[in-house]
């Protein structure tokens, strides 16, 4: 086999071996780690609990919204410093012996069988296929994953450009990315302003996040769209449900049946409302 023209790959190939080999590592060291990475975990926590208090001094969310996300980083900060005191305690342990030769066995021998394997089925001989000239064809080429990719290195360089997060939040929803969806919407009305649209979008982007519970910050963003637009179709649903919920099937019944006296004929979302009208009413009767 030859090797000309090669070197770059196998240099790149090493460099693999290398980061394999220290993660294969890790758990083998002692748990002087662990407690890196809980004061890392300390400082994120402590730096959201920051991070909300700006949020309602712009005006993203309301008080009550504010004040259950704080008790809730509070939880996971306390849970965190109380791992991290484990682990300085842990940290004292002596380290046994077959962590070392475990070590050694795993440093030699993963890069060995890697490139004996490699050698014997690989094919360094083909050519490559870099990443930004298969993400410079048109969008309409793309697969949505490749889409959002590129949208995301626009994003972290214009990270001010409105129209990037308004094209990627519902996109991130198609894709099950939920709270990537609702931060995107967040960022969009820091950039412009809450919009009707907006909040509605990112109170879905919440309940669908919530496993389609209508959780208390999802309702704040749906009642504040509805007090911009009474006509949004998703604020009327979501509030609908909330109700539906909370036990007030009658209020859903007469929130739903409003929307769809006042839709449009060719509403997409009419035949969903409908049939979840039709099935209350029969439970209803049932009773």
């Amino acid at each position: 086999m030859a090797f000309s023209g090669d070197i770059p790959l196998f240099v790149a190939l090493a460099v693999l071996a290398g980061v394999v080999v220290t993660l294969l590592l890790r758990p083998l060291r002692a748990t002087g780690a662990r407690t890196d990475i809980g004061e890392s975990e300390v400082a994120l926590y402590r730096d959201q609990l920051a991070e909300i208090g700006r949020d309602v001094d712009r005006g993203v969310i309301g008080e009550a919204e504010a004040e259950a996300a704080r008790i809730e980083v509070s939880r996971r900060l306390l849970a965190a410093d109380d791992a991290r005191q484990r682990a300085v305690r842990e940290n004292s342990a002596a380290n046994p012996r077959w962590r070392k030769g475990m070590a050694v066995a795993i440093a030699l021998g993963v890069p060995l069988v890697a490139l004996a394997v490699y050698l014997q089925s690989g094919s360094p001989g083909l050519p490559d296929r870099p990443l930004a000239p298969r993400l410079a064809v048109s969008a309409d080429q793309l697969p949505v994953e490749a889409l959002v990719i590129r949208i995301e290195r626009r994003l972290k360089a214009q990270p001010d450009d409105l129209r990037g997060w308004e094209l990627i939040a519902p996109t991130y929803l198609r894709l099950g990315r939920y709270d990537d969806a609702a931060g995107a919407w967040t960022r969009a009305m820091i950039l412009d302003g809450a919009t009707a649209e907006r909040l509605a979008a990112r109170g879905e982007a919440r309940v669908l996040a919530a496993d389609g519970r209508v959780t208390g910050g999802a309702k704040a963003d749906f009642e504040k769209a509805e007090a911009l637009d009474p006509a949004e179709p998703r604020a009327q649903y979501f509030l609908g449900l909330a109700d539906y919920d909370e036990g007030r099937s009658d209020a859903a019944l007469v929130r739903w049946k409003a929307m769809l006296a006042d839709a449009p004929e060719d509403a997409a979302w009419a035949p969903a409302v409908r049939a979840r009208i039709k099935a209350i009413e029969g439970k209803t009767a049932k009773e």
